[in-house]
This record gives structure tokens, sequence and C-alpha cells, in this order.
């Protein structure tokens, strides 16, 4: 995949969050510690669309990190905006709509 520019990246980073933001809480998993501490390890959302994912901590670079996963049916895996947010991905780079682009297109016809 090419490198996605940086303009791009932030808007599909706005996308992401508020599908987030609006998530239902599937489930989640919490370990309290004998000293009291708190600790999410597992938590399962529906994003828009009806998808569930689940966010996962990662080590990043020596960097922790918390990842989307998604089990698109064939196991999980982590998500990818070329995978998981590929038409918001492709109205953002691909070639802008002009006049007559979508004119008697056969797959439109009844």
């Amino acid at each position: 995949m090419d490198p996605i520019p940086a303009d791009e990246c932030r808007t599909l980073e706005a996308i992401i969050k508020d599908d987030l933001q609006r998530a239902e809480i599937l489930s989640v998993s919490v370990y309290v510690d004998e000293d009291g501490s708190i600790e999410v390890e597992e938590l399962a959302l529906r994003i828009y669309g009806g998808r569930e994912v689940v966010l996962a901590p990662e080590m990043r670079s020596k960097a922790p990190v918390i990842a989307l996963e998604i089990n698109p049916g064939d196991g999980w895996r982590d998500m990818t905006v070329e995978e998981d947010y590929s038409e918001e991905l492709e109205d953002l780079t691909g070639a802008p709509w002009r006049p007559g682009d979508d004119a008697d297109r056969p797959e439109d016809r009844i």
C-alpha cells in the first residue's frame, strides 16, 4: 500500500475516533491487583456498521499501544485502514468525481 498523505491520515483518525466514541461496550475483562490497582485487560466493542472489535494491549518498538483487532469470521487480526476503512480511504485518496462519471452505468440499469 502506498503511504497515506498526512491530511488524509488526520481525516481517517477523526472517522475512527468517532466510531469508537459511539461504540457499544460488549464485554470487558478487568483485574484488581492486591495493591488495589485496576487493570483493563481487554475491551470488546461494537462500532458503526455492527463490526465487533477488541481493544488489546501490544508492545510496538518498546512502547505499549492499544491495538484495534477484528474477527471478520476467519480469526482475529489487527484492523487496518486498507482492509477495514477501505471505502473511506478510497473517498479520500481516489480520483476526484467529475460530472458524467456516474452517468449511464450498466450496473445502474433496471
